[in-house]
């Protein structure tokens, strides 16, 4: 059951150590947290980080995939990999970034690879270069540095 107190809202946030997700959670709280800008059908959206399943890189361009739409974003995957590193994101592939968050289910297949199974339904394909680094995020463990 919820308690509803009387005066300010507070949110108090405790850890050992400072890390790139605790931090993301602070700036979520605090209200400053990072939003996507992205464009279809004419027009420009502000997007959650959170409400993004994969960013892919086709045909020159970078493309933000939510439940229900596509749009166009001016990063690079490069930059939205570092960017949002702190919030569930990471490089599966060449052209693709994915949210480890939006996973309901990954398998095994051969050569070392992985399969991603989204919330959608959507099948999404993690090549062996990045494997063990979604291996490393899932234990806990720090990346490898390359």
């Amino acid at each position: 059951m919820d308690r509803v107190c009387q005066g300010e809202e507070e949110v108090i946030i405790r850890y050992a150590q400072m890390t790139g997700q605790i931090q993301a959670i602070v700036n979520i709280v605090q209200g400053s947290g990072n939003k996507v800008r992205a464009a279809w059908e004419n027009q420009t959206f502000l997007l959650n980080p959170e409400d993004i399943y994969y960013f892919e890189s086709v045909d020159g361009g970078t493309f933000a995939y939510t439940d229900n739409r596509v749009g166009k974003v001016p990063e690079s995957l490069m930059e939205l990999a570092v960017c949002y590193e702190g919030r569930g994101f990471f490089r599966c592939s060449k052209s693709m970034v994915l949210n480890i968050y939006k996973i309901s289910y990954l398998k095994s297949e051969p050569g070392n690879r992985i399969r991603a199974t989204m919330e959608n339904g959507e099948e999404v394909m993690i090549s062996r270069r990045y494997a063990k680094q979604l291996r490393q995020i899932l234990k806990g463990e720090e990346k490898d540095e390359e």
